[in-house]
């Protein structure tokens, strides 16, 4: 084979680069690093731009008119009018592509320059990025991006592992482990060496498969496979890793990542594509009337015409020998002068308005102050000048979830320890939580002085409502602390007989004056306490018994005279005269009302950052209380954190961001991680460092959902288990079910809450029962057949009997406002699918914290099929469900809450939220199925206003059942792959669109805009995507609007956006509020400029049946040349930029206002046939009257008034004033704009009328002057406009008073002044989340599998111990000797205990099962089997596990 096929055949099968070899692989022309974004040049923009705006049909019309303008024999126009409005839009347009491109110009600049660390002749050297070549060895530091798709040559770390974020691709934050081959490690980072290094690989076609990647390296004569983990792709960033090398297989366009990332796609608004095909209608329209003009004339011609030559003399092109044939030449000459005569119907000047109105618009949104977010200094953004109105009709959002939905922080915000919650703080007014953040303290609302208040409020109004600080439900006792409005801190207690009445009170009552109530802000810890007053066995009737070990000790004494009998949300009393008791809060100032977090500063080790308002917690671990520390001992050594001290202060490394929130948590409280080797850990408690031997680590994975690890200190051997609650509640021991059942009770409550959470557990293991165990496990890890199977059975025996020790709750922190955003979207009819690339729990976890999946859904499926076939079975199975929950769903009819008969519908606010307060203080329990009964109180959104047919006094408004809060649909992204099938995506789409939400996890880039596009082409529905990574850039290039979010994972997903905010919640006023005014006043202008433009073109056609259709105009020429540009179009442009019908915060009060854009009723077919007859109504109106009156007329002087150019003036002066009237009657919203453009326009015309007949010297000249001066003319006016606006006005308020819509209702109010204020005394409190309870599991760890291997191998070490000996992980050499000499004392005690580890309750497990959550409702009846069959916490048939490999004699 020949040289010249070779690169040639090699390149069709598969890419072949050679190391440092640059003439090698520039035979195969590999594309370089460099990326284009932009579309054109400086050379290409002027003939590309032009091609593109003459593609649109409206500017190819005008172009086609004007070039018609420039033959004189049919124009009776200048080309002038034609022509200027045409060249001003095409330079408008290129202007604002010109300004696009050159920010992509920009932005390919910033990466093409940025700096890349390359070797050349072995030497070091800066490139840019731009230049880096295929082949190339590059150099990548610490937290730098990786500016290709590199083969990993050799890092800084043992054994060749480097750690990366790939949340540009993925969306993860997860740290991932990348290992190089061995055999390359040893070229370290000298540069000879590696120069040097001219190895050969051989791999795949570029393609956009992130987690796969096929090849091998051939070198020194051998051949190495090559798979994905040794591959660092384009867009991560090196983290936890000095440096390393690597040489470069894909570049620029070639990347996985620009493989991702989709292409640009044209976008235009839905009302752009009504308006081209409106265009066509009109344009078939105008030929058919220049065609029966035509025709008219040529007869008339041919009939009457001939006869008046001398008058009215032919052209001379025209054949005069023969009448029928010049009078048909004259016909069709005809037909292109009326073309241009009636043009106006589609003037330029209307798209001039349209791209003026966009563009104000645009900057409005720039300027709203509403969406500026001041930590960043971020303004929202619109990049995008097309595309306003598109935002008012958008049906379906697809969101990413990390850095979107969230922060990409984890914070550890409540725990539950021995059955004591901790980390609460409830409004005492609600019941409710709420979220203290750093932006938000819950007394700022508090004046600091009295001057600070405004007149006319209130005295009982500076003091903000009553905030209870951590209640503890399963306790009898509790003492509160209050923070008075005046800065003081008081015990709050009361005697017991005078609150003797309230003791057994469930509910806080409806105080008297709600503003009293907020009078004084108390802030109780609550801790329990053993007090005299308690009964016998230490409980209070209607409570649960406290446990002996819950209080610290130290407490008592402090507490022994703080009394405080009331339970739950009590009315909290102020004890005043001498009994009063004083104590200042540690971390309050007496003059700061600020609610303020704990002080840790005396930790030396405490982060700055960390926040936690709960005092009573660090105040029992301070006091020795046991079970905190266990607690907090667990979270400091089971894990697979590293750590490292970085200039004198000590950093963690953690694999997933939920350990390195956990063990932050420890370490805040005193129980500090300092360092591990392969066989031991050390950590600082309370300032004593403690040193433990690890002999295990048995890792977790996404089957097992647990992670332990075994230790060693002195004489005691412990495990320490963590994992999720139905996992860990199996492998617990009998004799605690008063312990789990408290503990199930906090676990639901934090899901509810969207928590995270995680159980831990512990167990006390014998010397001789571990040595016993170990030898097994050995075993099991190096035998041949059932590895897996017996290893499982081994890590099942040694996890089980554990003693539950507490459960964690982390926030995977949401953005401010996003379930409040989320509730008010999918209120304004806006499905909402999120996709992410993370794990299945943690989407379904975050899709419960933001609300968007709820506890009161019927059920929520989960697709995750691995084949076509299991996939479709479960598709089956979901349809069979629905059909099901459809067919026993309860009636509307049969549902009726009973209400007052003249009820105001605005103040239904009031009722939800006592219906929500209702529901937050009693959970709900799930009925049976298949009898599922799922409804919600949407009275604002159908009963109330969004029906026609029901009147505004209904004496009952019915609870109405929602068509889609059903369900919900979870898909994995394996079994994605098939719903995007041809054959099941119908399916697919069917049972989605049943759904409330849908979440797709562990999907890639291209997923994304592939489920877009699915939307698209299926549902024909507008799209919008937001995101802020370089994983969404796709997405948001597929759907009608792509939002960027400027986040932490830097500015790919805005450069490709349309618009541009900071924060997730500013969607809700993007599309709620701005969205949904720029179609309102888009519609309402073409509405008005359709009409006003067919009134005055169609006075044309009226006009010809009266002289001879021989296209003379009724107007003067230079009235038709500015009545668009000068007299008409002020007003309809203030009307397009500045009207509304509701204000800002109505539109995001009543979601509901959006619909009409879901449905584009506000402008389509019907409303513009509407504005064509209205406007030929008026013409005709306009034409025939003053025809009427001024025929055959004389004025009052004797002067003929029938002549043709008074008849214009008169009939173009009607015009103009009717036009005043309409646009009046359109304008909702008055602003000093509109005064000034309408009534300015109208006196405008007077001005200019005068300025060129009587300066300019017109043709028209004295016609109106004369004209006005008559009577005749005002009452004609009069008349003509009256005939004009009564129909008008009649039919507007028919619509209002029978007809209304919910924005006329909501003016109505507004004018009426009676808006509902009682609604904001019960107005629940700003949060995150609403108080509730959930049966559903918190369980979301993003943690993988993997490192725990890592640890116990020492591969992750930078430095190995010299007495690491011990692969089997049995110790060091010190405490080798003590564990053989313990073993043969603690024999017989050890052969006890494991005679035990198999012991369950099977109450416990039947109670647990009963309240797990079914992946459909088809497996209800196989649940229910499974759970009465209980037994022990090894059945597979209740927790199925698979086999985890051994992790410490992997190695051997």
């Amino acid at each position: 084979m020949g040289t010249k096929t070779q690169p040639q055949q090699a390149k069709e099968n598969e890419r072949r680069i050679r190391a440092n070899d640059k003439e090698f692989n520039l035979q195969y022309k590999y594309h370089n690093n460099y990326i284009k974004t932009s579309k054109y040049s400086v050379f290409t923009f002027l003939p590309f731009n032009l091609l593109e705006q003459f593609q649109r049909l409206a500017n190819f019309y005008f172009l086609c008119l004007l070039v018609l303008q420039l033959i004189p024999a049919i124009s009776s126009l200048t080309p002038v009018t034609t022509a200027i409005p045409l060249i001003g839009v095409l330079t408008l347009t290129a202007v604002k592509d010109a300004y696009d491109d050159i920010q992509r110009h920009l932005s390919d600049s910033q990466v093409n320059n940025r700096k890349s660390k390359t070797l050349r002749n072995g030497k070091l050297v800066d490139a840019k990025w731009s230049e880096v070549q295929v082949g190339d060895v590059i150099r990548l530091d610490n937290n730098q991006f990786v500016a290709a798709d590199i083969l990993l040559l050799t890092t800084s770390e043992p054994n060749g592992l480097c750690f990366i974020e790939t949340a540009e691709l993925d969306g993860e934050t997860n740290l991932k482990a990348k290992q190089c081959l061995t055999e390359t490690i040893e070229l370290g980072d000298h540069h000879d060496a590696l120069w040097n290094f001219n190895g050969e690989i051989l791999c795949e076609r570029p393609n956009n498969l992130l987690n796969k990647f096929d090849g091998t390296l051939i070198w020194r004569n051998q051949r190495f496979a090559l798979d994905n983990e040794k591959i660092l792709l384009r867009g991560c960033v090196l983290r936890n890793t000095q440096w390393c090398y690597g040489v470069v297989v894909f570049a620029g366009v070639d990347t996985k990542l620009m493989q991702n990332s989709g292409k640009t796609q044209f976008k235009s608004t839905g009302v752009d594509r009504l308006l081209n095909f409106i265009i066509i209608g009109i344009v078939l329209f105008l030929v058919s009337i220049c065609a029966l003009f035509a025709v008219g004339c040529a007869i008339w011609e041919g009939l009457i015409g001939q006869h008046f030559q001398v008058y009215l003399p032919w052209e001379h092109i025209i054949p005069k020998d023969y009448i029928p044939s010049g009078a048909t030449v004259i016909g069709l000459l005809v037909f292109f002068s009326y073309a241009i005569v009636l043009n106006t119907v589609v003037p330029i000047s209307l798209y001039v308005s349209v791209e003026v109105i966009r563009f104000i618009q645009s900057f409005l949104i720039n300027w709203d102050e509403e969406m500026y977010y001041a930590r960043t200094n971020t303004y929202a953004k619109a990049r995008t000048t097309t595309l306003n109105e598109e935002l008012g009709q958008i049906q379906y959002i697809f969101s990413d979830k990390t850095g979107t939905l969230t922060q990409n922080i984890m914070t550890f915000n409540k725990c539950s320890i021995n059955g004591r919650t901790y980390g609460d703080v409830i409004d005492l007014r609600t019941g409710e939580p709420i979220e203290v953040t750093e932006q938000q303290t819950i007394f700022h609302n508090s004046p600091r002085n009295p001057e600070e208040v405004p007149t006319g409020t209130a005295t009982s109004t500076k003091q903000p409502p009553l905030i209870l600080v951590h209640k503890a439900e399963v306790h009898a006792k509790k003492s509160s602390v209050m923070v008075t409005a005046e800065g003081e801190t008081q015990l709050a207690s009361s005697p017991s007989s005078d609150r003797a009445e309230m003791e057994h009170s469930a509910p806080l009552p409806a105080p008297q004056d709600p503003q009293r109530n907020r009078g004084r802000k108390q802030v109780r810890y609550s801790a329990p306490s053993r007090s005299q007053e308690e009964e016998p066995g230490g409980t209070i009737p209607g409570r649960l018994p406290t446990p002996r070990g819950s209080s610290p000790s130290g407490y008592d004494s402090q507490r022994s005279s703080s009394r405080s009998s009331g339970g739950g949300l009590g009315v909290c009393f102020k004890r005043s005269g001498p009994g009063l008791m004083q104590r200042q809060l540690s971390s309050t100032n007496s003059s700061d009302k600020a609610l303020q977090c704990v002080d840790f500063s005396a930790n030396p080790h405490h982060e700055s950052d960390f926040r936690w308002y709960d005092r009573t917690l660090l105040d029992a671990v301070r006091s020795d209380e046991e079970h905190s520390h266990v607690f907090f001992r667990l979270l400091a050594l089971c894990h697979t954190v590293m750590a490292e001290t970085v200039e004198g202060k000590l950093e963690y490394q953690a694999q997933s961001p939920d350990e390195a929130a956990l063990v932050a948590a420890a370490r805040n409280f005193g129980f500090v991680f300092r360092s591990r080797t392969p066989n031991s850990i050390t950590i600082e408690v309370m300032g004593r460092k403690e040193e433990y031997e690890l002999l295990n680590i048995l890792d977790f994975n996404n089957v097992r959902k647990r992670m332990s690890v075994i230790l060693r200190r002195g004489n005691t051997v412990v495990l320490y288990c963590k994992g999720a609650d139905n996992v860990i509640y199996d492998r617990l021991h009998g004799g605690q079910e008063d312990l789990k059942a408290r503990t199930q009770d906090h676990l639901n409550k934090f899901a509810g809450e969207g928590l995270r959470t995680l159980v831990l557990a512990e167990r006390r293991l014998t010397e001789q029962y571990y040595k016993n165990w170990r030898t097994r496990q050995q075993e099991a890890a190096l035998a041949m057949d059932s590895r897996e199977e017996r290893l499982n059975e081994i890590y099942e025996e040694i996890e089980s009997d554990m003693q539950l020790v507490g459960v964690t709750a982390i926030e995977d922190k949401l953005q401010d406002g996003v379930p409040k955003a989320i509730a008010n979207l999918q209120s304004a009819g806006i499905k909402i699918w999120v996709l992410t690339g993370d794990k299945q729990e943690t989407a379904i976890n975050i899709g419960y914290s933001c609300q968007l999946l709820t506890d009161e859904l019927a059920d929520v499926f989960i697709v995750d099929g691995n084949s076509v076939e299991e996939v479709e079975k479960q598709l089956r199975q979901f349809k069979e469900s629905i059909k099901i929950y459809n067919r026993f769903r309860p009636g509307g009819t049969e549902a009726l809450y009973n209400s007052d008969s003249n009820m105001d519908p605005l103040s239904v606010t009031m009722t939800q939220t006592s219906v929500f307060m209702h529901e937050s203080s009693n959970p709900p329990t799930p009925p049976p199925p298949p009898a599922i009964s799922v409804v919600t109180f949407s009275a604002e959104c159908n009963d109330l206003f969004g029906d026609e047919k029901r009147s505004l006094d209904d004496g009952a408004a019915s609870i109405v059942i929602d068509e889609t809060t059903g369900f919900a649909l979870v898909v994995n992204g394996h079994s994605l792959v098939h719903c995007l099938s041809p054959e099941l995506e119908i399916k697919f789409l069917d049972i989605a669109s049943q759904c409330k939400a849908v979440i797709c996890c562990r999907v890639t880039p291209l997923q994304k805009a592939l489920v877009v596009e699915l939307i698209k082409r299926a549902k024909n529905a507008v799209t919008l995507a937001i995101g802020d990574g370089a994983n969404d850039v796709s997405m948001i290039k597929a759907a009608h609007i792509g939002v960027g979010i400027s986040g932490q994972e830097g500015l790919q997903a805005v450069l490709s956006s349309d618009y541009a905010i900071a924060q997730f919640r500013y969607l809700e006023r993007l599309l709620l509020v701005h969205g949904r005014w720029s179609y309102y006043r888009m519609c309402k202008f073409l509405r008005y400029f359709f009409y006003k433009n067919f009134a005055f073109t169609l006075c044309h056609c009226w006009y010809s049946l009266f002289c001879g259709f021989s296209a003379q105009t009724v107007f003067d020429p230079m009235f038709i040349s500015v009545y668009n540009l000068f007299y008409t179009s002020l007003p309809v442009l203030s009307l397009g930029i500045f009207e509304q019908d509701v204000s800002d915060k109505n539109s995001v009060e009543y979601p509901r206002l959006y619909t009409p854009g879901l449905r584009s009723e506000l402008f389509n077919i019907r409303e513009f046939i509407y504005s064509v007859l209205h406007g030929a109504f008026t013409s005709l109106v306009l034409f025939l009257i003053p025809y009427g009156v001024y025929k055959d007329g004389v004025s009052q002087n004797g002067y003929i008034l029938s002549d043709h150019m008074t008849l214009g003036a008169v009939v173009a002066t009607i015009l103009i004033v009717d036009n005043t009237a309409q646009i009046s009657l359109y304008t909702s919203y008055w602003t000093i704009v509109n005064h000034i453009t309408i009534w300015g326009s109208l006196v405008w015309y007077f001005v200019l009328d005068y300025f060129y007949n009587y300066v300019i010297g017109g043709p028209y000249v004295g016609s109106l002057t004369q004209a006005i001066k008559d009577l005749t003319f005002w009452m004609t006016m009069l008349i003509t406009v009256m005939v004009l606006v009564a129909p008008v006005l009649a039919y507007k308020y028919y619509l209002l008073d029978v007809h209304p819509s919910l924005s006329d209702k909501i003016r109505q109010k507004s004018l009426k002044k009676i808006h509902s204020r009682a609604s904001s005394d019960v107005r629940r409190t700003p949060s995150s989340r609403r108080g509730r309870r959930s049966v559903r599991s918190g369980y979301a760890f993003a943690h993988q599998e993997g490192f725990g291997r890592l640890i116990t191998s020492g591969k992750i070490m930078h430095k190995m111990p010299q007495d690491f000996a011990f692969p089997l992980g049995l110790g060091t050499k010190k405490t080798q000797a003590l564990h053989n000499n313990l073993a043969s004392a603690d024999q017989t005690k050890a052969s006890n205990s494991s005679g035990h580890h198999m012991g369950n309750n099977n109450n416990t497990n039947q109670r647990h099962n009963q309240n797990q959550n079914h992946s459909s409702m088809a497996d209800i009846s196989a649940e229910g089997r499974a759970a009465d069959a209980g037994g022990s916490g090894a059945n597979d048939d209740i927790s199925p596990r698979a086999p985890c490999q051994d992790l410490d004699t992997i190695n051997l």
